[in-house]
């Protein structure tokens, strides 16, 4: 396997542990660093704190992650008309709705007849397990973005509450 989709691939693996895609730590951070900079001194940023390291630690749990999944296999199934060196990001995002598409259903049929070794002890669960745990994750990221959207919310309300320099003089 070419390096840059070797790199990409142990990137989703760990990725996959940590139960976060890129995007959705992304969202978290950027958040977070939101929060401090408006300082821990006040109460509501510091329980945002808190709450954003909650959804963390919380889906640090997941045993399958959709989107990783997804992308895992974006990574390792070459189309013909692909260079294997690198990774087409326009390529890369036609698999993946095709994937999604594919998989619908069916999803333990669909990665098992993959054959991505890395995700073989996957499939030591039954197909029923895997769809239950396939469509439960897609409820998990549903309530992983409205958390997020909630937090980002009270975050903002916090700062419109916060006294400006001015008006503390």
């Amino acid at each position: 396997m070419p390096l840059e989709r070797f790199a990409m691939s142990m990137s989703l693996l760990e990725r996959l542990s940590s139960g976060l895609s890129g995007s959705e730590m992304d969202k978290i951070l950027t958040e977070m660093e939101k929060a401090l900079s408006a300082g821990l001194s006040n109460p509501k940023t510091a329980a945002l704190m808190g709450a954003y390291i909650h959804v963390i630690r919380e889906r640090q749990n997941t045993v399958i992650h959709r989107d990783l999944l997804l992308n895992i296999a974006a990574t390792w199934i070459i189309r013909s008309d692909e260079n294997p060196a690198e990774i087409n990001p326009d390529i890369h995002q036609q698999k993946l709705t095709l994937f999604e598409e594919l998989s619908k259903g069916g999803a333990h049929d669909f990665f098992y007849s993959l054959g991505i070794e890395p995700l073989m002890p996957l499939f030591n669960i039954s197909a029923q397990e895997f769809q239950t745990l396939w469509e439960y994750n897609t409820t998990e990221v549903r309530k992983l973005n409205e958390a997020l959207r909630q937090l980002t919310s009270h975050r903002k309300a916090a700062l419109k509450e916060q006294p400006t320099t001015s008006e503390s003089k």
